[in-house]
């Protein structure tokens, strides 16, 4: 489920600053992995995602 967030984001011309956390929790729900620990975990998560972005060329 993550490895598919990773692709819910929001942009501006300069990149990736945040994960779009209402299709995240979408996404999740749809593949019936909404919980509580995806919820708790998601802010711990996105400046992870966030980071691998800006990585990318």
């Amino acid at each position: 489920m993550l490895k598919r967030a990773a692709g819910q984001v929001r942009a501006v011309m300069g990149g990736v600053y945040a994960l779009d956390f209402s299709a995240v929790l979408l996404l999740a729900d749809a593949m019936g992995a909404l919980n509580t620990l995806l919820v708790d975990l998601l802010p711990e998560i996105e400046p992870i995602i966030v980071r691998g972005y800006a990585r990318d060329p």
